[in-house]
């Protein structure tokens, strides 16, 4: 308890000085996991093509789309394959994680390397339809939703696919009981519940607080089981489904151990080792 204790007060004045894992930290962790991220593309690129939907692309005129945290490009590849009349503008921090757009050599696309708030803060272009996938927990949503409202046309669409409270069930408890062991070599805090809804009803009860109605929504779980702790934490890694994390301790490589044990005792299920990825995906007009 008095460790705890000790944890809470580093954490709280470090807080307070804004000593935090911040937007540079989560760049710096994408652009290391540029070339595996393609384990999360896929196994999850199948729920992502259930925001890339056929009747919202269909226009007579020439539409513009913002492909917002764009990634690795999955939605804007899916998207040219649709042949659809369009401009895509694909956005991202990530200077690695945009030069595995090396392939895509096609004029309707521009690929902007940029902090997603600034860019939206200063475009002067006006979009049909934002698409954005598995980034929410990045962003400070009530910031991020004025700014989606800002930049869309009237009737607009946000087309979103996001992680939801209760995914990587027990993973921030774990490395809270890290942190609390090795409070020496912790650096800085986040906020491992990450910016995440309350489910399918939370994201809509954000989108409506800023001007949207709700078209479509859907929530869904997929669980993943490992044979070793050992397996399961390099999943996490790898995907970025942790990102940030590492950026808590002075030395990762001192902790790594501890964490590994951890999942031992808290993930292990019928002979294996299990983590949950809890989502919403939906629709959302600006009204």
């Amino acid at each position: 308890m008095i460790d705890k204790i000790k944890l809470y007060i580093k954490i709280g004045l470090k807080m307070l000085k804004r000593e935090v894992v911040n937007n540079h930290d989560y760049r710096e962790e994408y652009n290391k996991i540029a070339q595996t991220y393609k384990n999360w593309v896929g196994v999850m690129g199948r729920f992502t093509d259930n925001i890339i939907k056929p009747e919202y692309l269909s226009s007579h005129k020439e539409l513009r789309i913002l492909d917002f945290a764009c990634g690795t490009g999955y939605i804007t590849k899916s998207l040219l394959k649709k042949e659809i009349p369009c401009k895509i503008t694909a956005v991202d921090y990530s200077e690695n994680m945009l030069q595995t757009w090396k392939d895509v050599q096609n004029s309707k696309v521009q690929v902007i390397h940029a902090d997603g708030i600034e860019f939206l803060k200063n475009t002067d272009e006006k979009f049909d339809i934002i698409f954005f996938g598995w980034a929410l927990s990045y962003f400070n949503h009530e910031e991020l939703f004025k700014l989606f409202e800002k930049v869309l046309k009237d009737k607009g669409i946000v087309a979103v696919i996001t992680n939801v409270k209760g995914t990587l069930l027990g993973i921030e408890e774990l490395f809270l009981k890290v942190m609390s062991q090795s409070q020496e070599v912790v650096m800085k805090p986040m906020d491992i519940k990450f910016n995440l809804p309350k489910g399918k009803d939370g994201l809509i009860k954000w989108f409506e607080k800023y001007n949207f109605e709700n078209l479509e929504i859907c929530e869904d779980e997929v669980t993943f089981s490992f044979n070793t702790p050992e397996e399961l934490l390099q999943w996490l890694n790898k995907t970025g489904a942790i990102a940030g994390t590492a950026k808590i301790f002075n030395d990762y490589s001192l902790v790594k151990h501890k964490i590994i044990k951890e999942i031992k005792k808290q993930k292990y299920k019928d002979g294996k080792y299990e983590i949950n990825h809890k989502f919403a995906y939906g629709i959302f007009r600006k009204l």
